[in-house]
């Protein structure tokens, strides 16, 4: 090869490596690190949202002004009363105080002053023609399982504390649940209301045919057992809904209690009453 031949094919090789160079570093770059989530936080750091605060809860006097007459009455919710290996057993622990628990709570409100009122007297304050006494308390127990009349009726009455039961009546007479007759037995003392829970523990979201038939068949039900009065409603699951207001309303029902906490209950809220929903813990826990 002529010494003009070799420098015109060295000017070629190094003109194609030169673009060899440019073409993989524009389309094939090396310098590029992996991209890990930590590093596009590091270069694109999102913005934080502002926090929506969280609305204070209004003052006794507050509620009093805008849904009053207000009364403070704590409204205690339970559903199992039963030994420990018993829940375990049944899969119910989550929704179970034990006997000797429950034994102590209620032992612990009688000696601190604390007495049971009947629905009949909120019914009455709501209407301007009673009032609530100090230390006053609703105890309430829900879906009417067979350990209510076996271990939760007896502490009742050994403190002297009235309740409400609140009753799925197409569960009654089935395994793990009450029997009407068990109910009649224990109307007799006056001491335990049974009330409305509907008739197959329905969430009343359903659609207005189906909670009128299940709140309307419960109803009639009570009833035709000497029942249910005054009219006392609680919302399955704690979901209430307004075509269950509506048919309660229909039906002449003065109170229905949900499972939002809190222990102020105001008239213009009456079928939209909160509860406690009180654990297998120390009721002092509570504030009580």
């Amino acid at each position: 090869m002529k010494k003009k031949e070799f420098f015109l094919f060295l000017l070629l090789v190094t003109v194609f490596f030169g673009l060899y160079l440019l073409a993989k570093n524009i389309f094939f770059p090396t310098n590029l690190k992996r991209i890990t989530p930590e590093k596009i936080a590091q270069n694109y750091p999102l913005s934080t949202p502002t926090p929506i605060p969280t609305p204070k809860p209004l003052s006794f006097t507050e509620m009093n002004a805008l849904y009053g007459p207000c009364v403070g009455l704590p409204t205690l919710m339970y559903h199992h009363v039963q030994d420990a290996a018993a829940a375990k057993e049944k899969n119910q622990s989550g929704l179970t105080v034990t006997t000797e628990t429950f034994g102590e709570q209620m032992k612990y409100l009688k000696e601190r002053g604390y007495q049971s009122v009947y629905m009949s007297d909120l019914v009455n304050f709501f209407a301007g023609t009673g009032r609530v006494p100090a230390k006053s308390i609703l105890i309430t127990f829900d879906d009417a399982y067979d350990d209510f009349a076996i271990n939760a009726v007896p502490i009742l009455r050994e403190f002297g504390f009235k309740a409400t039961l609140f009753v799925p009546t197409g569960l009654i007479d089935n395994p793990g649940y009450l029997s009407w007759q068990t109910l009649k037995d224990l109307a007799g003392a006056g001491d335990i209301l049974f009330a409305n829970h509907t008739w197959s523990h329905r969430n009343v979201g359903a659609d207005k045919a189906e909670v009128e038939r299940e709140i309307t068949t419960a109803d009639l039900q009570l009833e035709e057992k000497g029942l249910n009065t005054p009219k006392i409603f609680a919302y399955p699951y704690g979901l209430e809904s307004a075509n269950a207001k509506t048919i309660l309303q229909s039906l002449g029902y003065k109170l229905a209690f949900t499972t939002r906490p809190g222990s102020t209950l105001c008239q213009k809220q009456s079928l939209d009453l909160p509860r406690i929903r009180i654990g297998n813990v120390s009721i002092s826990s509570y504030g009580f």
